[in-house]
């Protein structure tokens, strides 16, 4: 099986772009690993992002900007190039609690004005939590 080819973005510089960007920097997204068709974050789900308290359940949209971010960080990392989503469709599986949630976005289609991306968030333990795919328009800056 082939290697994987090289992110034309580092790990570090998506971490960077992360933590200037004040939405992303506020779900405290973290990095973890990135290539030319994947990328995977942690985030640790905290108490603010609770929507049912009484099982500590965490909001949809906490997932739904998980979802966003995987793909199109995936989509930045194949390409080189910033891009704004035009479409997104999540489906959620199963409830997410407070703790270490993995995300993990890849690479459907490359296209060089749309491309389209996949993500899958997963608990710590590996269940599966929500996915989707989205559509993501080249803005034509260089990440």
């Amino acid at each position: 099986m082939a290697a994987e080819a090289p992110s034309l973005v580092t790990l570090e510089s998506i971490q960077a772009r992360i933590d200037r960007t004040p939405y992303n920097s506020w779900l405290r997204l973290r990095a973890v690993a990135a290539s030319a068709s994947r990328v995977e974050f942690e985030l640790q789900a905290r108490q603010e992002f609770v929507s049912t308290p009484e099982r500590q359940i965490i909001h949809g949209g906490v997932l739904a900007a998980l979802v966003d971010a995987a793909a199109i960080y995936a989509v930045i990392a194949a390409s080189g190039s910033l891009h704004t989503t035009i479409d997104l469709r999540v489906d959620y599986h199963a409830p997410a609690e407070i703790g270490l949630l993995r995300a993990t976005g890849s690479i459907v289609r490359l296209g060089k004005t749309v491309t389209c991306a996949e993500a899958r968030v997963e608990s710590r333990a590996g269940k599966l939590v929500a996915s989707g795919r989205g559509n993501f328009m080249n803005i034509g800056i260089q990440a």
